[in-house]
């Protein structure tokens, strides 16, 4: 999934943190099964696996562009393993960093052997403040890794606030508007006394369909009575969502909603942050780094 937001200019780097100098070797070898996945990976995808998710996802990334990739791995150190990342991705001015879930697929009951709260790629989401962060969670609904080809495109919904346009920007960038389908959803929408369509929400809508339509992007509109953490999940779901977009905040607290939306949808999320190099980004300049989180490979975490 991660592969359809990559551009042929960018850079692709697989990352995993070990603890020492002396583990460098043993992050080395983790990495390589993840090189040979990417689109510029030569190995066909040859495992024999009868997973739809693998061979739509397989099928998915040989459509695409070859990309430049290369492993990365960090040293841990001292330091806080999200920090690690965190630190990395701001240095190298990564333009998207990509993280797996399995504790953000679980059910939250009490029998449930990974809670969220023990979620790595929680952490990495509020840790990560540089840059655009992707959670691929393995109970995603969406259909694109099932569909077995890139043709299919991406569902994006995207949560929309005021400050969403340049979000928009970064994803219509990257997307294929032959291909791709953006849901412009608005959450608290509806004036409870009157039933009525807030102007504010019209307004935004209204907004971002016409700079959507400029780029030829196919636009569904979504308004919400409840706020967009409720709403959010089940009408991604309804409507067969494979990424949720979300807008940070400029402060370093990640909001409730965010957490809330992480821990309840079925489908990937995407957090936005805006890039360090966010004007490159927007215009199409430099090729910029994409950092991806090799999620079994983080120091033996579960993420």
């Amino acid at each position: 999934m991660a592969a359809a937001l990559l551009r042929p200019q960018d850079e692709l780097q697989v990352v995993t943190v070990v603890s020492s100098e002396e583990s460098r070797a043993f992050g080395e070898a983790l990495l390589r099964p993840f090189l040979e996945q990417t689109p510029s990976g030569s190995s066909g995808g040859s495992s024999g696996s009868s997973s739809g998710a693998a061979t739509g996802a397989a099928a998915a990334a040989a459509a695409l562009p070859a990309l430049a990739a290369s492993p990365v791995v960090l040293i841990k150190g001292d330091q806080r393993l999200s920090d690690v990342i965190a630190e990395y991705a701001e240095a190298s001015r990564a333009d998207l960093v990509v993280c797996g879930s399995h504790h953000l697929s679980t059910t939250g009951t009490r029998d449930d052997p990974m809670p969220a709260s023990g979620s790595f790629a929680l952490r990495l989401v509020r840790a990560v403040r540089c840059c655009p962060l992707l959670v691929v969670k393995s109970n995603s609904t969406g259909a694109y890794l099932r569909s077995g080809t890139a043709a299919a495109g991406l569902r994006v919904m995207v949560d929309c606030q005021s400050n969403t346009r340049h979000l928009l920007s970064w994803l219509m960038d990257r997307l294929d508007p032959d291909k791709a389908t953006l849901f412009l959803a608005v959450g608290r929408a509806v004036d409870q006394g009157t039933g009525m369509v807030k102007e504010t929400a019209r307004r935004m809508l209204t907004n971002y369909t016409a700079q959507a339509t400029v780029s030829d992007f196919y636009t569904a509109q979504r308004l919400f009575k409840e706020p967009g953490a409720k709403a959010l999940p089940e009408a991604a779901q309804v409507d067969g969502v494979d990424i949720i977009a979300l807008q940070a905040p400029p402060c370093k607290t990640l909001p409730q909603s965010i957490s809330d939306v992480l821990h309840g949808a079925r489908t990937s999320i995407l957090v936005f942050n805006a890039p360090v190099a966010q004007d490159a980004a927007l215009l199409g300049g430099d090729d910029l780094a994409v950092g991806m989180t090799a999620g079994a490979a983080l120091a033996g975490a579960r993420v």
